[in-house]
C-alpha cells in the first residue's frame, strides 16, 4: 500500500476545526457534524488508509497522538520556537509575530506557526510530500532521546538507528517541507494534542476497523491490537467475531489471552454522585466493595522466561515504570516467591496492585505525597526539594487486588470472585510490605443494599480512606462490549461532604487553546491562581499590607463555564499587571512549575473551594486541597475572611489524623450526612452513570 500522505490527515482536521467554529454556538450539534465528516473523509480515502502492519500503526500513532505514553518528546513551545526559527530562517520582524504566542491576548504557538508560514506557502518546499509513517519514524527517534520514553522504545530504535539524531535538525527538515497549516498540526501532534479539535476515538477507530475499539479495551497498545486483527480473530463481521471469540455463557473475548509485557486497558469507572446514584449503577447485581487505596497504580507483569529481568511495571498512564519503581521488586520476588520452590507462578503472571508508603513505627499508610520520595521519574526524583529526608522506619509496599493472567490462563475473563481466589494462592502476604485488598460483597438486589453500602461509606470515610471502588463480582474484568464499568465512590464526588474552605482568587492568566475549547467566547483568563494570606492575624487586627502565597492554580476543569464568565466580567475591571508589590498587596509564588499570572486583581475574588482532601504539592512544605473545584463564587464576603496559610495546614492535620475515641460518633454523623445527602431512600432509581 502507498504512504498514506500526511496533507490527508491535515484536511481531516481543518475540515474539523472549522465544524467547530462554525458551531461553537450549538453545541448539542457539534458530535453529529463530526461525524459526518470523519464517516465522509474515510469513505473518500478507503483506498489509502492502511489496515494493517506498520502502516496502520503510524496512521493511529499520528492521529492520537496522546496514546502514545511511550514516547515523551520534552519539547514545549520554547524549544519549537527556536526550531521554528531555525527551519524559517526567521529575521527579527518575522520571529517577533511569531512570538506573539507569548503575549496576554495572542494566539496559541501553534497557530501563530501557521500565521507565520502561510504567506509561503505558494513556494516550493524541498523533497517529497511528507507522509505518516516518515512522520512516526521520526518522531519515535525523536522520543528514543528522552530519558523519559520506555526502555523498549529505546532499544528498538537503536536497533534499527544506532546513531542518536538531533531534534532541532530532523524537525527543521521536516518543518521546510510544509504548508502553514500542515505545520500547526504538525505541532499540536508533538505536543500530543490537536485541542481545540477533539477527535471522536470511538468512530475513528471503527472506521479503520469495526472491531479495534473494543481490542483496545483489552490491550493498550496499537501494535498488539493491529495484530490481533490481523490474527485469528479477524473477520468480517461483528457477529463473526463475537462468535469466534466468545461463547454465550461468557463475556466476548474470552478466546483471548492478554499478552506479557503489555499493559491490559484499565476498564472505565464510572463517578457515584450519592449513595443513591451509586445503587442506580448497581443496577441489582452483586459487586465486590473495595476500599480504593491513596498510592499509585501499579500493573505487574512477570515473565519467568526473563530470567533475572522478569519484572515490568505499567503506571495508570501505561508509562513503563520498572526502573522507577526499583525499590519495589524485591517486595516483589519476596510476595510472589519468584525463583522459590514453593513459587505457583511457573511462566507468567500479571497482576494489579497499589504502590503505597508503610511506616513501621506507626503501622499505617502514609499520605501519598510521601510516594515521590521513593520513587523516580526516568532516574530523577521530582518535587522533593522541600520534602523532609526518607525516615528509617518508613519504606515502599504495595497491596494486591487483581489478578489478570496466571500462566495459561486469562484470568480477565474470570469472575471477580474466581480472580480473587487465585490471587490468594499467588500472593504470600508480608506485614508492611505486600497484603491483600480488603473487600466485602453487596447483593444490590436486596432491600438492605442501600443501608449497608452506607454504612460502609461511612466507615471508609471515618478511617480516613479515599474512598471506595465497587467491581462486578460475577463479572470479568473487562469485556469487549464495554459492559463492565466499575464504580468509584467518593466523599467529594457528593455534593456536600467534600473539604471545602474559603480562598482568594489573586490573579489569572489566559491560555489561547482553552479559550477555544470552551467556545463561550473571548476571554482575559482560562486558569486563576488561589492564595493563602500569610499575615491574616495582622491584616484583620492592625489592618496591615496583606500577603498572599499562592498554593495552587484552578483550570477550566475545575470551573464552571458561568463561573469563568463571571470572574472574567468582574475581573476586568480590577485588574493590574502581575508584580510581586501592587499597592494592595504583596503576593507569593512558590511553585516552580508554573507559569506566573499575567494580571492580578486589586480585590481578589473569594471563592468556597471543594477538594477530595488536602496534599502537599511538589517542592512545597505546606498542604493545601486537592483536586480543588470552584463551588461558588461569595460576593459578600473579603479576602480577610479567607483561610490563611496556617488555617489551612490546621484543617489538613485534622482531617488526617485518625477518629480515636470518638469513632463511633463521628461514623454516625457520616451516615447521618449521607442520609441527608440522599433524600429519597428509594435505591432502585435507575442510574445513567453519566456523571
Amino acid at each position: 500500500m502507498m504512504p498514506f500522505p500526511f496533507s490527508l490527515l491535515c484536511d481531516l482536521l481543518n475540515k474539523l476545526d472549522r465544524a467547530r467554529t462554525k458551531r461553537v454556538s450549538k453545541k448539542a450539534t457539534i458530535g453529529t457534524a463530526y461525524a459526518r465528516i470523519i464517516i465522509t473523509w474515510f469513505e473518500e480515502h478507503r483506498e489509502v488508509v492502511p489496515r494493517e502492519g506498520p502502516g496502520v500503526v503510524a496512521f493511529l500513532s499520528c492521529v492520537f497522538p496522546e496514546r502514545r505514553p511511550d514516547r515523551v518528546f520534552e519539547l514545549q513551545e520554547k524549544r519549537l520556537e527556536s526550531i521554528i526559527q531555525q527551519a524559517q530562517c526567521l529575521g527579527a520582524t518575522r520571529l517577533r509575530v511569531l512570538q506573539n504566542w507569548r503575549k496576554k491576548n495572542g494566539l496559541d504557538f501553534a497557530s501563530c506557526v501557521e500565521h507565520i508560514m502561510s504567506p509561503t506557502d505558494a513556494e516550493p518546499k524541498p523533497g517529497p510530500k511528507l507522509s505518516l509513517e516518515e512522520i512516526n519514524e521520526t518522531l519515535d527517534r525523536i522520543a528514543a532521546i528522552s530519558s523519559f520514553s520506555s526502555f523498549d522504545l529505546k532499544q528498538k530504535v537503536k536497533a534499527m538507528y544506532p546513531q542518536p539524531v538531533r531534534a532541532s535538525d530532523v524537525l527543521s527538515r521536516i518543518f521546510r517541507r510544509l504548508s502553514g497549516s500542515e505545520a500547526k498540526w504538525m505541532i499540536r501532534m508533538i505536543l500530543k494534542s490537536y485541542s481545540p479539535v477533539q477527535i471522536p476515538e470511538e468512530l475513528v477507530l471503527g472506521q479503520v476497523h469495526f472491531f479495534l475499539p473494543r481490542l483496545l479495551t483489552f490491550q493498550n497498545s496499537f501494535e498488539v491490537a493491529c495484530k490481533l486483527l490481523s490474527g485469528p480473530t479477524a473477520v468480517l463481521t461483528g457477529s463473526q467475531v463475537l462468535e469466534d471469540i466468545g461463547n454465550s455463557e461468557g463475556s466476548p473475548g474470552q478466546g483471548l489471552v492478554p499478552q506479557i509485557g503489555v499493559m491490559i486497558t484499565r476498564p472505565k469507572f464510572e463517578k457515584a454522585r450519592s449513595i443513591r446514584h451509586c445503587c442506580g449503577l448497581a443496577g441489582g447485581r452483586r459487586l465486590s466493595v473495595e476500599r480504593k487505596y491513596d498510592g499509585e497504580y501499579c500493573q505487574v507483569h512477570i515473565d519467568l522466561s526473563a530470567g533475572g529481568d522478569c519484572i515490568k511495571i505499567f503506571s495508570k498512564s501505561g508509562r513503563d515504570s520498572t526502573r522507577d519503581r526499583i525499590g519495589l521488586h524485591d517486595t516483589l520476588k519476596a510476595s510472589l516467591r519468584l525463583g522459590g520452590v514453593d513459587c505457583v507462578i511457573k511462566k507468567c503472571c500479571i497482576l494489579e496492585g497499589e504502590l503505597l508508603v508503610w511506616n513501621d513505627r506507626h503501622q499505617r499508610i502514609e499520605p501519598f505525597h510521601k510516594i515521590r520520595k521513593y520513587v523516580q521519574r526516568s532516574g530523577r526524583y521530582i518535587g522533593t526539594t522541600r520534602d523532609s529526608p526518607i525516615e528509617p522506619e518508613e519504606h515502599l509496599m504495595i497491596v494486591f487486588y487483581d489478578v489478570l493472567l496466571f500462566d495459561d490462563i486469562a484470568c480477565i475473563w474470570e469472575s471477580h470472585s474466581t480472580r480473587r481466589q487465585r490471587l490468594r494462592s499467588v500472593v504470600q502476604c508480608i506485614p508492611g510490605q505486600a497484603d491483600l485488598g480488603k473487600y466485602e460483597m453487596i447483593d444490590f438486589s436486596f432491600p438492605g443494599a442501600y443501608d449497608t453500602l452506607s454504612r460502609a461509606f461511612a466507615r471508609a470515610i471515618t478511617q480516613r480512606w479515599e474512598g471506595l471502588v465497587l467491581k462486578a463480582y460475577d463479572g470479568p474484568y473487562t469485556s469487549l462490549n464495554g459492559s463492565h464499568s466499575h464504580i468509584k465512590l467518593k466523599k467529594d464526588y457528593i455534593p456536600g461532604l467534600g473539604d471545602t474552605a474559603d480562598f482568594a482568587i489573586v490573579g489569572g492568566r489566559r491560555d489561547a487553546k482553552v479559550e477555544q475549547e470552551l467556545g463561550i467566547g473571548k476571554l482575559w483568563w482560562t486558569s486563576f491562581y488561589i492564595g493563602c494570606l500569610l499575615n491574616k492575624n495582622d491584616v484583620c487586627r492592625f489592618n496591615a499590607r496583606p500577603e498572599f502565597l499562592v498554593v495552587d492554580t484552578i483550570g477550566a476543569h475545575g470551573i464552571s463555564n458561568r463561573d469563568i464568565l463571571f470572574l472574567n466580567r468582574h475581573g476586568y475591571f480590577r485588574e493590574v499587571p502581575f508584580a510581586h508589590y501592587i499597592s494592595e498587596y504583596r503576593v507569593e509564588l512558590d511553585l516552580g512549575q508554573i507559569w506566573p499570572p499575567t494580571d492580578l486583581f486589586k480585590d481578589p475574588f473569594v471563592v468556597e473551594l471543594v477538594g477530595a482532601g488536602f496534599d502537599k504539592p511538589a517542592n512545597s512544605r505546606y498542604y493545601t486541597l486537592r483536586f480543588p473545584r470552584i463551588q461558588k463564587i461569595h460576593q459578600d464576603r473579603t479576602f480577610k475572611d479567607t483561610v490563611s496559610l496556617a488555617e489551612i495546614q490546621e484543617l489538613a492535620r485534622r482531617s488526617a489524623e485518625p477518629p480515636g475515641d470518638g469513632e463511633v460518633e463521628e461514623e454516625r454523623n457520616w451516615l447521618e450526612k449521607l442520609r441527608t445527602a440522599n433524600p429519597s431512600p428509594n435505591h432502585f432509581s435507575s442510574g445513567s452513570g453519566k456523571s
